[in-house]
């Protein structure tokens, strides 16, 4: 048996060895359309359920996995950061599909069997993005990304709102990407090659005014999926748009690989910068970009009147805040502290728009009056989606709390010890601000559904939702929880990144 596969493995590409969750995710998206054209629409959340049942299988398969040595010129290389990925999106995969066979918005629709093919197709989509070390495969991986999120967003043809979220999403995306793509072509241009590390020293070579203006609009991609500003804008009508369980996976699992796959390009790129501009600027331009996210994130989503688009604006601010984690040149510290960050982003974002589903299920809308008197109808939602957002703002002993903790703390041991000047102190400054402006925020919307009166609302109880779908709002509580003690967590990934 070993003997057969060897044999097997060996036929296997080199660069394709590492891949294997993503090709038993790419051939479960085939056979999950072949279900799909052959169920009618009662038995869709077969579709769904078989989704489910593959990423489990993928997470499974990533985890006993072992990483491959990736040769020169490898056009995917799973690594540290990729794995993280995997297991990130893989879970968050898999908690979203489970959501889904008791969402409102999708049980008993023909759609339902179409969104969670979808849904496997954006997890491939992230998972390749994170591995991506060639700027081909970073640009191909990054528009089947886009793509499906494309779908994911729009997928409902009749509804005037998510047409509208998928057309907005489609025209922000299509501008950032010819952006993207007109910087990368300028960068092959000026290096000769789209290896990220050789590109790196040829453009160490090159004059500042040469590769400034290309780099800035290769980082376009990453900015738009980051939902940083001023690339932020689709954000909050999409998520409004689309049903409250896709854009809880969208506000995080493009985003988390977005964040793998800059640091691998920052960190082939850092060093060979200090040729070019000193540590300070590059440390003061990058903080100054997340000041500016942090604040337009946290100041306008005390305005909002609907709980998506607050949290959409909530997700532009703590972008900006493990944005400014990059502002300390890379360190093993700085990597570290943004992978626990996301743990923490991850379990309590995705957690407050599963609680958001729920309470949809009988308010109808997650306007915020919509939602008044949503503790009297289902108070596990309403304590859920309190533990969420209290993460998300930063509340000990939760999660958020120690993320933002690791990621502030090395930003001001970078600043006062390794001397990249005062702007990311500043920026640490307009952090705390943004915890405090983002925390009222979040008691705007628990007044809105444990305060205010619901008697004026119109309420719908009969709806049955699926017996497993509140399994993963459960989940994420706990993760949001549990995180919060788990300190330790850091050592193992800088342990983990060598070096």
């Amino acid at each position: 048996m070993n003997t057969i596969f060897v044999s097997v493995l060996s036929a296997v590409p080199p660069d394709l060895r590492g891949l294997f969750p993503e090709t038993l995710l790419a051939i479960s998206i085939l056979l999950a359309c072949v279900l799909e054209w052959t169920t009618d629409t009662s038995n869709k959340r077969l579709v769904v359920w078989f989704a489910a049942i593959s990423a489990a299988a993928a997470l499974v398969l990533a985890w006993v996995s072992h990483l491959p040595e990736a040769g020169s010129g490898a056009v995917f290389a799973p690594d540290v950061l990729s794995q993280f990925v995997r297991l990130a999106v893989l879970i968050a995969t898999i908690f979203v599909l489970m959501a889904l066979t008791g969402s409102k918005a999708m049980v008993g629709r023909a759609e339902q069997g179409e969104v969670a093919i979808l849904v496997l197709s954006v997890a491939l989509g992230a998972m390749l993005f994170a591995s991506a070390t060639h700027l081909i495969a970073i640009y191909l991986s990054l528009e089947f990304l886009s793509l499906s999120s494309y779908g994911l967003a729009g997928f409902r043809a009749r509804d005037e709102r998510a047409s509208e979220a998928g057309l907005k999403y489609v025209l922000y995306g299509g501008v950032a990407s010819a952006v993207a793509l007109y910087g990368i072509s300028h960068l092959w241009g000026m290096a000769g090659t789209f290896d990220l590390q050789q590109m790196g020293v040829a453009l160490s070579n090159l004059p500042l005014h040469l590769t400034l203006v290309p780099m800035v609009l290769f980082g376009v991609a990453f900015a738009f999926k980051l939902g940083l500003v001023p690339f932020h804008f689709w954000s909050p009508d999409v998520y409004q748009g689309c049903p409250t369980v896709c854009a809880g996976f969208l506000s995080t699992v493009p985003k988390t690989a977005a964040f793998a796959a800059l640091l691998k390009a920052l960190m082939a790129l850092l060093p060979w910068w200090g040729n070019l501009v000193t540590a300070s600027s590059l440390s003061g331009f990058i903080a100054g970009f997340a000041i500016l996210s942090i604040v337009v994130g946290a100041v306008t989503a005390g305005v909002q009147s609907d709980a998506k688009r607050l949290l959409a604006f909530s997700s532009t601010a703590n972008a900006g805040i493990m944005l400014l984690a990059f502002s300390s040149w890379i360190t093993r510290e700085a990597v570290a502290s943004v992978g626990f960050y996301l743990m923490a982003y991850v379990s309590a974002n995705l957690g407050a728009f599963l609680a958001l589903d729920i309470l949809e299920r009988t308010a109808g809308s997650t306007k915020l009056k919509s939602l008044a008197g949503s503790w009297s109808r289902h108070r596990f939602a309403v304590v859920s989606l309190a533990v969420c957002v209290f993460s998300l703002a930063g509340i000990p002993p939760l999660a958020g709390f120690a993320g933002k903790w690791a990621v502030l703390s090395e930003v001001v041991r970078a600043s006062l010890e390794d001397g990249f000047g005062p702007i990311p102190l500043i920026g640490v400054g307009f952090a705390l601000f943004g915890s405090v402006a983002l925390a009222g925020a979040y008691l705007k919307l628990l007044r809105a559904t444990v305060v205010d009166d619901g008697s004026e609302t119109k309420s719908n109880l009969g709806f049955k939702a699926g017996a497993f779908s509140e399994v993963p709002l459960f989940l994420c509580v706990v993760a949001s929880i549990l995180i919060g003690f788990g300190w330790p967590l850091l050592s193992v990934f800088r342990s983990r990144l060598g070096g």
